[in-house]
């Protein structure tokens, strides 16, 4: 699915197969010298949200705040 917040588009990527992490990759829609971000959002099952991670894969540009916080309410509806 894609998602377009603000001047970003936001794509799940994908799953863990037991619904239990989504991945997420965030394009920049202006295209002015901004990079793609990659990250996760991870909860185990039976865990409230208190024990869920983020994981930004290291090779990704910067993360902007306002793509993790559209990605925390999408995860919440899903995981």
């Amino acid at each position: 699915m894609e998602f377009v917040v603000g001047d970003m588009a936001i794509s799940t990527v994908g799953t863990d197969g037991d619904d239990r992490a989504i991945e997420f990759l965030v394009a920049p829609r202006s295209g002015e010298g901004a990079q793609d971000a990659h990250f996760a959002i991870y909860r185990d099952h039976g865990q409230g949200w208190e024990a869920a991670r983020l994981a930004v894969d290291p090779l990704s540009g910067s993360v902007p705040i306002a793509a993790v916080e559209w990605a925390v309410e999408f995860a919440r509806e899903y995981l």
